[in-house]
């Protein structure tokens, strides 16, 4: 599009928002942000005379001097159709003290209107502000005499209500020249698709699932994530890059919009958010959440995680969930298991929410010890993983072959040594998601989730559903125990409490036998 004036009507760095996210992760300014922030993490910066009190901006500068920022401590700059503002003379300079507070691997997001697209100087219905008109080739010109960078965008945008051109500059260190890494709409000839998917480490593995496909379908494949869920896909050798956004960085309720927007870049979009959570495990406060439990059994309690993902997806029912490790943090977790005497039980004592605690693992644990030869490794998080651990260790004192772990290792650690246990034990979390197809045996005990809805498909799996319990499956999420029914003896929640320790102490020692047929078959 040509800009219009019956039709253009500002706004225009949200023109662009969706699209520069992967670029404005960590601190950063919006310099020129006017009556709006591209995204609400930005630290505003304009001169505040035209909009007054209805700026956005918390800095006030007409943006050339930021001077009130030190040097290197920006992760990105970000302006909108504000550098054409600054008489051209004094533009090298305003560009070189944007550059001066960026750190080395900052990005410079820069969005202007296009020579091509917009009036000039001059001609009729030009801004009478704008006091330069620019192409793309321009600012690379500019930029040449700033310092090192890598350019990773240079797009002229004219489509829809847009005349502007986008620009990505990543700041290099000193001496590293001047290099292109542009995005490309189609890498080596191959069509885009993103897998978008915020959540846990489940949520990451089943979605890990449907890569293997999509990838021998021919896509060059975008990855969307947190950071801390990028840690448990971070090796996936499916993946070709990631698109990296903190936690909430996209406001809720901006989502929908943020979604739709950047699917122009992809030929493929695959949302797989809210798929599990909120689709089949319903949340509390809406609709379906207060269905019957028979409803929300009928309803959901035949529909498989794995197979819903890939049905999203629109990829065939070919199930590829894993965790990819590297040959070091194998290394690792062999040199750890090598310590160990017997058969290695790999057990995961606490999930996401109160229902995953299984009030009975002090108990079991001690019937192991005194029963078996068995060493058992104790895995969880800081904080409810580690009170269980220490109630275990209350219960059965210091024994040679227990190992609390918990809160002492960081995910990776704990995903790759599961992989190397004889069997791994726990409620239905992303521990056991992390093992499900492979070939060491599991015992999972299960909460709001059917067998139908979790282990269908796993391999080498027992499942253990709690015996006389009229709320199980309950397919609802569980932040708290308002909808969850407890257990009067054990306080802990209805289902995990009656799957009973002796069942449990069973279904392990069976595992234990296949374990130690496995190991004399590979001493043999």
């Amino acid at each position: 599009m040509t800009w219009d004036p019956s039709t253009s009507l500002g706004y225009e760095s949200a023109k662009i928002a969706s699209i520069a996210v992967p670029y404005l992760q960590g601190r950063g300014l919006d310099v020129g942000c006017g009556m709006n922030l591209v995204w609400p993490s930005a630290i505003g910066v304009d001169s505040k005379k035209a909009f007054g009190p209805h700026t956005a901006a918390s800095v006030e500068s007409e943006g050339d001097d930021l001077s009130m920022f030190a040097d290197a401590t920006m992760d990105y700059v970000f302006s909108s159709h504000t550098l054409e503002h600054f008489e051209s003379e004094k533009v090298p300079a305003v560009l070189a003290e944007w550059w001066r507070v960026l750190k080395v691997g900052g990005r410079l997001v820069l969005y202007l209107p296009h020579a091509d697209f917009y009036p000039n100087i001059g001609q009729p219905g030009a801004n009478p502000d704008h006091k330069a008109d620019y192409v793309p080739q321009d600012i690379i010109n500019l930029m040449k005499s700033v310092g090192s960078w890598t350019m990773l965008e240079d797009e002229a945008r004219n489509a829809a209500n847009e005349y502007s051109f986008f620009q990505v500059f990543r700041k290099e260190a000193d001496g590293a020249g001047h290099t292109f890494d542009l995005w490309q709409r189609h890498p080596r000839g191959k069509k885009r698709a993103c897998v978008c998917r915020f959540g846990a480490i489940g949520d990451q593995i089943i979605a890990a699932s449907i890569l293997p496909a999509l990838k021998k379908q021919g896509y060059h494949i975008t990855y969307m994530t947190t950071p801390d869920a990028q840690q448990i896909v971070l090796h996936d050798p499916n993946i070709d890059e990631f698109w990296i956004q903190a936690r909430d960085f996209v406001p809720n309720n901006q989502l929908g919009p943020f979604w739709e927007s950047i699917k122009e870049r992809f030929d493929h979009f695959v949302n797989l958010c809210e798929s599990i959570e909120g689709s089949l495990l319903k949340i509390a406060g809406r609709l379906d959440h207060g269905y019957s439990d028979e409803t929300r059994r009928r309803l959901y309690g035949k529909v498989n995680y794995l197979e819903r993902t890939h049905d999203i997806a629109s990829v065939p029912h070919d199930f590829a969930p894993r965790f990819y490790t590297t040959a070091e943090e194998r290394r690792i977790a062999q040199a750890r298991m090598a310590n160990m005497q017997g058969p290695v039980i790999a057990w995961a004592v606490a999930g996401s929410s109160m229902h995953k605690l299984y009030p009975h693992i002090p108990a079991v644990v001690g019937w192991l010890l005194d029963k078996t030869d068995a060493s058992i490794v104790l895995l969880g998080d800081a904080k409810e993983g580690l009170d269980i651990q220490n109630a275990i260790i209350h219960n059965v004192g210091e024994h040679r072959r227990l190992f609390g772990m918990a809160g002492q290792w960081k995910i990776r650690e704990v995903l790759t040594f599961v992989q190397q246990a004889d069997i791994v034990v726990g409620p239905e979390t992303g521990v056991m998601n992390a093992v499900c197809f492979e070939p060491n045996a599991k015992v999972v005990y299960l909460s709001h989730s059917s067998r139908h809805n979790l282990t269908l498909h796993w391999r080498n799996t027992m499942a253990l559903e709690p015996s006389r319990t009229p709320c199980y499956p309950c397919h609802r999420l569980h932040h708290d125990g308002t909808f969850c029914h407890k257990d009067e003896a054990t306080q802990a929640a209805l289902c995990a409490a009656n799957v009973e320790p002796e069942r449990l102490y069973k279904a392990i020692e069976l595992s234990l036998l296949q374990a130690r047929r496995r190991m004399t078959e590979a001493a043999d």
